[in-house]
């Protein structure tokens, strides 16, 4: 016979498990939001003040290390090229602990990647070390100087972008997975020369720094005017100018779609890249608040302007439909 008396302590402890479970993954889910808006709040700051938010954020030992590793990149207060890189990356966030874990700063513009070791919770998480690599290392690729995703010639400017975005996310992916992950960067810094890999670095902030500096010149003018005329397109366009700056050269129809974006990321969108030639112009445009969203306009020789667009979070996708293509 059943004891009825039994039942609830018999249905109780069954549960215990799932309820175990459960509570482990609610906390996995409060670690990584919390880890997230941090990353947030520092990347935020960091974009006008990259100094005082690691100077903050950072362990006193790390803190001191990053300023003496990046003091180079500094004219007076600012930082140009690290301002870049912050404004241009997006956060991605591997194994966490809870008092240990792991964050990534990149940016597919510069192909640079910062990743942070976190100690502490809460309000008293910070960053314990740091490894800043350029994206050809942490891919465990050779490093050649390569230039493509500032001075596009092997290919399309979107598919570079695409190219480095899903093969840094795959390697970032596999080596601090969310689940069973360990937060530990020594398999990447073992027998890393820090100071030569910033330099490695420099090469593509510095030119994305000069390239910027030089649309703002005499010589650039057109360049600069043609780059404001998509900017204000793209910010406040509707239908019909969007169809009338982008129409002619609109074969893959993205200008309806475009329309239907959210009125609140097109109004901060930025430029972030420009390369103005003798006979045609090539300008990169983001909003910093939601970088994964990436405009591309490109002006030929007539003067015709062609918008693309597209969504970081799925270059494994587009890359893989343009080789199949080619």
């Amino acid at each position: 016979m059943m004891n009825w008396k039994r039942l609830p302590v018999v249905l109780g402890l069954s549960l215990l498990p799932a309820l175990h479970a459960e509570e482990a993954q609610a906390e996995k889910g409060r670690i990584m939001l919390e880890s997230g808006g941090q990353a947030l709040i520092v990347r935020s700051a960091a974009i006008g003040n990259p100094a005082t938010a690691f100077a903050q954020w950072l362990t006193p030992e790390a803190a001191a290390k990053f300023a003496r590793l990046t003091a180079d990149t500094f004219d007076g207060a600012r930082s140009y090229e690290l301002s870049d890189f912050f404004n241009t990356s997006l956060i991605l966030a591997g194994a966490q602990q809870p008092d240990r874990g792991i964050t990534a700063f990149y940016s597919p513009w510069q192909d640079a990647i910062l990743l942070v070791r976190t100690t502490g919770s809460g309000v008293d998480r910070r960053g314990a070390e740091f490894a800043f690599l350029t994206g050809e290392t942490f891919r465990g690729e050779k490093f050649a100087d390569s230039l493509e995703v500032v001075t596009p010639e092997k290919a399309p400017l979107s598919v570079n972008l695409w190219r480095v975005y899903s093969g840094t996310v795959a390697r970032f992916n596999a080596l601090f997975p969310e689940k069973g992950g360990t937060a530990d960067l020594s398999v990447l810094t073992a027998k890393l020369d820090p100071a030569a890999e910033f330099q490695r670095i420099r090469l593509r902030s510095a030119a994305r720094t000069l390239l910027a500096k030089k649309l703002m010149t005499e010589a650039c003018r057109e360049g600069l005017a043609e780059c404001l005329i998509a900017l204000r397109a793209l910010r406040n366009g509707n239908g019909e100018l969007l169809g009338k700056i982008f129409g002619a050269q609109d074969k893959a129809g993205l200008i309806e779609p475009f329309e239907k974006f959210p009125p609140e990321i097109r109004k901060n969108i930025e430029p972030v890249f420009s390369l103005v030639a003798k006979d045609s112009a090539l300008f990169g445009y983001i909003n910093p608040g939601a970088p994964r969203f990436v405009f591309i306009v490109s002006v030929d020789q007539a003067g015709k302007f062609t918008l693309e667009w597209f969504d970081l979070d799925k270059s494994a996708v587009l890359l893989k439909a343009w080789e199949e293509a080619k």
